[in-house]
């Protein structure tokens, strides 16, 4: 599988044995969630380091705060695979999930210069009118690497359904997330992850949705679900629902496998 969204980076002290002890075949865009670092520049080259003996994990980074133009030239060198410009508070750049703010000038400027760099932009915890915003700006298709859905449990932090409407027209794609509380109003179980799966089948086609799973970025996870192991258990509810296998691996690895060739061979 393909897993768009792993905070491991920033939650782990050990990640190298965290990635030595994957058993299972995933592919892990790897977040650096820069919010909780003191110098999240020197984080992001050191884990650069880490992360280049593990081929199967891309670097990337969620929240650009800590960002100015003079480390442009150091971003560029690191070069992440996607980038998120807030976290769920407004900053220098765009308005976050629970914020008020627009997309500035800077924001603007940044995001045209990540995209010239072929740098995806990641439009998790972006709220409305900055969302709004980015449609506007970006030239390029781009992503929600982790999110649940409006039309499910209502939350500024999820994703409205014409919000989904604009990802899929720009050609991206959506990752859906683990975290109990934007993916159900009850206590979370395995069925909630699939029952946010066929609420984005039924509603726009399965061909944009992916996985973006937050593990080590939540202790809110369903019952039964800690590892990569584990999602084999979903896989066999969305087989009981009546999903088949082109499906459901499209879902779990073959649509954000498309997606990468198509916009970053």
């Amino acid at each position: 599988m393909i897993d768009l969204h792993n905070d491991f980076l920033t939650a782990l002290n050990d990640p190298c044995s965290y990635l030595e002890n994957i058993n299972y075949n995933v592919k892990i865009c790897s977040a650096v969630f820069t919010s909780e670092l003191k110098n999240p520049l020197k984080f992001l080259k050191k884990s650069k380091k880490i992360l280049k003996n593990y081929d199967f994990c891309k670097l990337c980074i969620e929240d650009m705060s800590f960002f100015n133009f003079g480390l442009l030239d150091e971003l560029i060198k690191i070069k992440p695979f996607y980038v998120s410009l807030t976290w769920n508070n407004d900053n220098q750049f765009a308005g976050g999930a629970y914020g008020s703010g627009e997309m500035t000038n800077e924001g603007k400027k940044l995001v045209h210069i990540l995209e010239q760099n072929n740098i995806l932009i990641d439009c998790a915890h972006l709220n409305y009118k900055s969302f709004a915003q980015l449609v506007e700006v970006a030239q390029k298709p781009f992503i929600c690497s982790h999110t649940g859905f409006c039309d499910v449990v209502s939350d500024k932090r999820n994703l409205a359904y014409s919000q989904i409407k604009d990802i899929i027209s720009c050609d991206g794609i959506v990752g859906l997330f683990f975290v109990g509380k934007y993916i159900t109003k009850k206590l979370v179980k395995i069925f909630d992850i699939v029952k946010n799966i066929d609420y984005f089948v039924q509603n726009f086609g399965y061909e944009h949705l992916a996985i973006g799973s937050d593990f080590y970025g939540t202790k809110d996870l369903p019952i039964g679900i800690n590892n990569y192991q584990d999602m084999e258990k979903v896989r066999q509810q969305m087989f009981l629902l009546g999903y088949d296998n082109k499906a459901v691996e499209a879902i779990f690895e073959k649509n954000a496998q498309k997606f990468w060739l198509k916009n970053f061979s």
